[in-house]
């Protein structure tokens, strides 16, 4: 699990880190502060050594958790200040924000009047703050739709049909009959997991909803999900990727799955976490 994805943002300055990847600092940050968890104190030129780094990208990385308050530094090392993160909190926090962000990047994607399929995704979702000011027209067959505010420009159908209750989602006949009568410019799906194997989500009711969204959109079919999805298979079979023409992810995404999708001539952009 994810322990402090944050560190990815705390300030790396562009010619600190110009030959490494996003991703590869915040791995490191991520071992760093796992290992200061677990042992209490750790020591520059022996970490440096296991992480295979300079002793300056150590120094620098205890910089960014000394300026957080989350550690004490001494000569040669530091130690981890027992009580200062709160994991799941954090965890919880990024993860909406990454979804925020990702949303935004899609709906950059929508124009006027386009008929736009979303499917009952937490990220998908987020696009609907990020349309409320564009002339389009909304299907979604997520049920929290229900409460958000009317007052913008676009407009929202609910699918209707039954209520998944674990995810507020909803499915059944009539769901998929309220997509299958309509074709949409393009669609959003969020996923549980995309992988060589395919597209993938954790309830099964979910599945054939989302098949029909992908099969009655005529352009851009769009996933937009998390990194940490990408490369991840979940436990219910949606559709191939070929059906698929964009993802839209962070830059944690597993980079042997990008390239396959690459290979597919899928469209994949990556969003910038600072933004």
């Amino acid at each position: 699990m994810a322990l402090l994805p944050y560190f990815n943002s705390l300030g790396e300055k562009g010619e600190l880190e110009m030959k490494q990847s996003r991703g590869t600092v915040f791995r490191r940050q991520q071992k760093l502060i796992k290992k200061l968890q677990d042992e209490g104190e750790i020591f520059v030129e022996d970490v440096a050594k296991e992480l295979g780094v300079s002793e300056i990208t150590i120094r620098r990385d205890l910089q960014l958790f000394d300026d957080r308050h989350l550690i004490e530094r001494f000569y040669g090392g530091a130690r981890y200040i027992k009580g200062t993160i709160q994991t799941e909190k954090v965890k919880d926090k990024i993860q909406t924000t990454n979804k925020q962000i990702i949303a935004k990047k899609a709906a950059e994607l929508v124009n006027d009047y386009d008929m736009v399929f979303i499917n009952s995704g937490s990220t998908a979702f987020s696009l609907l703050k990020y349309l409320a000011h564009k002339k389009v027209t909304i299907l979604t067959n997520n049920g929290r739709a229900i409460f958000k505010r009317n007052n913008t420009e676009a407009v929202i159908i609910v699918s209707g049909g039954e209520i998944y209750e674990r995810k507020k989602s909803l499915v059944g006949d009539f769901a998929i009959n309220s997509f299958s009568r309509v074709t949409a410019n393009i669609c959003f799906l969020g996923v549980g997991g995309l992988s060589k194997e395919g597209i993938t989500t954790y309830a099964l009711p979910e599945t054939a909803v989302n098949k029909m969204i992908l099969e009655r959109t005529e352009g851009p079919r769009i996933v937009v999900c998390e990194g940490e999805k990408i490369g991840r298979k979940s436990n219910f079979f949606t559709a191939d990727c070929s059906m698929i023409t964009h993802v839209i992810t962070d830059t944690m995404a597993n980079r042997a799955t990008v390239e396959y999708l690459k290979d597919l001539g899928i469209d994949v952009i990556f969003v910038d976490e600072e933004e």
